[in-house]
């Protein structure tokens, strides 16, 4: 037995050996440094895509902006590319607007004085409706 126990202790021994060149050697303290390291990077890249992102769509919007800006001075007289493009918006400004006379002449005709609903919907409690059904479900079973 006493074979079994010098073995072990000296693996062990072996095992604590390793363990302390590791650790001498500065290479777990590295692997954690560069661990936090991409961490840190990791969330920097997040941070910035995000920063990235917002900035982009703020872009977007002052080029609208510019865009509305342009149309508004040369909408009269557009030039070069720009026509095809003018006609286009002029298009659908005219669709937009032909739709949105049509919703008004229609809430105006709904709201109109004597314009009476089709339907007259009357919503009870529950317990009334509950009440009701049970009576006329009563009244059904006696006839």
């Amino acid at each position: 037995m006493a074979d079994y126990k010098d073995m072990i202790a000296g693996t062990l021994n072996n095992l604590v050996g390793k363990v302390k060149e590791v650790a001498d050697s500065g290479a777990v303290r590295n692997l954690y440094e560069q661990g936090a390291t991409r961490a840190k990077s990791y969330g920097r890249i997040a941070k910035l895509t995000l920063e990235m992102n917002g900035e982009s769509e703020e872009l977007r919007r002052v080029y609208t902006e510019i865009g509305k800006l342009y149309y508004e001075q040369a909408k009269d007289a557009p030039e070069g590319f720009f026509a095809p493009l003018f006609a286009q918006a002029e298009a659908l400004c005219n669709s937009i607007l032909s739709k949105e006379e049509e919703i008004n002449a229609m809430k105006a005709e709904f709201d109109a004085p004597g314009h009476k609903p089709d339907i007259d919907v009357e919503i009870g409690d529950f317990d009334d409706i509950v009440t009701s059904t049970e009576d006329e479900g009563r009244d059904e079973d006696k006839d």
